[in-house]
């Protein structure tokens, strides 16, 4: 397996419009990395750009497609007058507004003039900020921080400023659709992650494939055969899989013209490992950015697993799939769990966190959202960072390659 570095240790969180496309990603780093991110910044801008493009570059209707990054820095930084190497295109500076006391004011100016976008965070309302307000581009609201009647009232209150109001730490789909309509335009949270529960639901006829296939690819022993006959009932995964099969990543001598042939040169894991993917792929209608966030985490499982040898790599791809299937399918995951013959250990590992494996995919959670709790030894850091990164490089590719554009 590959192993890409990343110095930095960065994490990232998606930022959605209103329609729930990506259009930016928070860098996300563990306060004991500020120094060494804050260094970087204002290091080679070249090496800068290059770094964070490939960071926040994502697949998207044929093309990768580089998203501007919003990343705090801190007072110490802001009070330095330094200003990042970085191009003002591809950074959103994200200020807390508990920390910007008057005398950073002109500090902060020189961001703007510099043509830098500004992000308040942690947003209070409050008439002191007045200049300030008229600075920034973006305020983030913490909505699991104030009341509904509170929330209600801060569009509003900003209407005479041209900034953009972004929810932060939405729950749910409904908490969306309702922030939605009061006004806000930008959104942040794990409310994708979590499934909205449709009682009485049946499953579509895609969905219905991907439960089936999964079950399949859960025996050691399934041929082939059996896998056509799951995949025929979805003829363009057959398609997509032999396209994927045949392209210039594979460089096979001859023309794969069916699934047993496929099998024959790739083996087995190859083969489920796509056609798992492209049956995830095209089972929902769920926005893009989940099934981007499930072979992140699949990734990363399988690649920290391989580097620390503590669970096999095999299993921890799986449980990365699974632990967010429930929310691509709309599914409760104990319902879930109960139509797919896993291992009691896989349903421990994705449900309750327990066992090697569970502990494995509870750490990689924490450590793609920030989470500050997440300690470990610099050698066990370095990684998880380098999972990471592979883990996002290859979440591309296989974008690419699900989409059938893979040349």
């Amino acid at each position: 397996m590959e192993n890409i570095s990343d110095p930095l240790g960065l994490a990232r969180q998606p930022i959605f419009d209103k329609h729930l496309n990506v259009v930016a990603y928070e860098l996300l780093y563990m306060s004991d990395q500020q120094a060494g991110i804050e260094k970087f910044l204002t290091g080679d801008q070249e090496e800068c750009n290059a770094f964070i493009t490939n960071f926040t570059s994502i697949y998207h209707s044929g093309a990768l497609k580089a998203l501007p990054a919003f990343l705090s820095v801190s007072e110490n930084f802001i009070r330095s007058g330094a200003l990042p190497a970085l191009s003002r295109h591809n950074l959103v500076i994200n200020l807390s507004q508990n920390t910007l006391s008057p005398e950073l004011f002109d500090k902060v100016i020189s961001y703007v003039e510099a043509g830098f976008r500004l992000v308040l965070d942690d947003f209070v309302f409050d008439d002191n900020y007045d200049a300030l307000l008229r600075l920034a581009d973006i305020v983030r609201v913490d909505v699991s921080k104030h009341s509904d009647t509170e929330i209600q009232k801060i569009p509003s209150s900003l209407a005479k400023y041209k900034v953009t109001c972004l929810a932060d730490n939405l729950e749910s789909q409904e908490q969306f659709e309702q922030l939605s309509q009061m006004g806000f335009r930008l959104f942040q949270g794990p409310f994708l992650a979590n499934p909205t529960i449709v009682e009485g639901k049946k499953l579509t006829s895609s969905q219905s494939v991907v439960i089936h296939l999964l079950a399949a690819l859960q025996d050691s022993d399934v041929s082939p055969d059996v896998l056509a006959d799951i995949m025929a009932r979805d003829p363009q995964l057959t398609f997509k899989l032999l396209k994927i099969v045949n392209s210039a990543k594979y460089n096979l001598p001859n023309q794969i013209e069916s699934l047993t042939q496929a099998v024959v040169a790739l083996g087995m894991n190859e083969i489920n490992k796509w056609a798992t993917l492209l049956a995830l792929s095209s089972s929902s209608q769920r926005p893009t950015e989940l099934v981007r966030q499930i072979l992140i985490t699949a990734r990363m499982c399988e690649f920290v697993a391989y580097r620390t040898q503590e669970v096999d790599y095999d299993l921890a791809f799986i449980c990365g799939i699974l632990s967010m299937l429930d929310a691509l399918l709309e599914i409760d995951q104990s319902t879930l769990l109960s139509q797919l013959p896993v291992s009691e250990e896989i349903k421990d590992a994705i449900s309750a966190y327990e066992g090697p494996a569970g502990k494995l995919l509870h750490a990689i959670n924490l450590y793609m959202v920030g989470h500050p709790s997440v300690e470990m030894p610099i050698e066990v850091r370095e990684i998880y960072s380098s999972s990471y990164a592979e883990a996002l490089r290859w979440s591309n590719e296989a974008m690419q390659m699900m989409e059938g554009e893979f040349q």
